[in-house]
């Protein structure tokens, strides 16, 4: 049984209770798996969060957040006091960080759209990295330096709108269909998951969606000002565009 993923369900959940299920220590590092987490282990682009774990006479500093071949998320960080199977645990969610890494990924899908509307073609996002000052998106088009201004408007009209951001978890034939609307399949999230349930979609209403399994804000209107930072191509016909959010 692998570990159940609260942030899935609501990504605004700051703080949570756990049960310890395993935990092993290596050099001066433990790495504790709970029977339930809010953190979110990397993948997907969106780095992992931190913030700490904390029992009666033990404090678990996070650093590193990661899934096993289980499917199971390990803690990984620096321990304080004895923590052992079976204890429970209280966790919090550096909030500050986790909430800007939503911005970033929901401005990634915003963007992405805005590209899309500005050829006025289904453009192919290969890869994409979030992080705290600036992500990337590498898309296969020939995107030019003068044309940044122009598609930062059309993500900033986006998130003027405020749309809501929904998320739907869908049979997988029922989510191809779906997703053809916003020439999206399911070609790409097979090649990272096994299809053994639903697969979750991540919706800008009535605008784009996709197969994600990150972390995202309630509404465009949440993630403030896009910028576009810099263009740069990465050979093959791949450009790559750099952005943040302010403020």
């Amino acid at each position: 049984m692998s570990t159940q993923r609260l942030y899935l369900e609501d990504p605004y959940l700051k703080s949570f209770e756990a049960e310890i299920m395993n935990i092993k220590f290596e050099d001066s590092k433990a790495y504790v798996i709970l029977d339930r987490t809010a953190f979110y282990p990397t993948g997907g682009g969106q780095p992992n969060d931190t913030g700490r774990l904390e029992a009666e006479n033990a404090v678990l500093t996070v650093t590193n957040v990661f899934e096993d071949d289980a499917g199971n998320v390990v803690h990984e960080g620096l321990l304080s006091g004895a923590l052992h199977i079976g204890d429970y645990v209280k966790g919090f969610i550096n909030w500050e960080r986790r909430h800007r890494l939503m911005r970033m990924h929901t401005a990634a899908h915003i963007l992405i759209k805005a590209v899309r509307i500005f050829f006025n073609m289904p453009v192919k996002c290969v890869s994409a990295s979030k992080d705290l000052d600036k992500s990337r998106l590498d898309f296969q088009a020939p995107i030019r330096r003068e044309m940044l201004p122009q598609i930062e408007g059309i993500a900033n009209k986006i998130v003027d709108e405020n749309r809501r951001i929904i998320v739907k978890y869908l049979e997988p034939n029922e989510a191809e269909i779906y997703l053809k609307k916003y020439d999206e399949s399911l070609n790409l999230y097979m090649r990272k998951h096994e299809l053994t349930g639903k697969v979750r979609i991540v919706e800008i209403e009535n605008l784009y969606g996709v197969p994600c399994g990150g972390t995202h804000v309630k509404s465009t209107g949440e993630v403030g000002s896009i910028k576009l930072l810099k263009r740069m191509s990465k050979g093959k016909g791949i450009v790559r565009v750099e952005y943040t959010v302010e403020p």
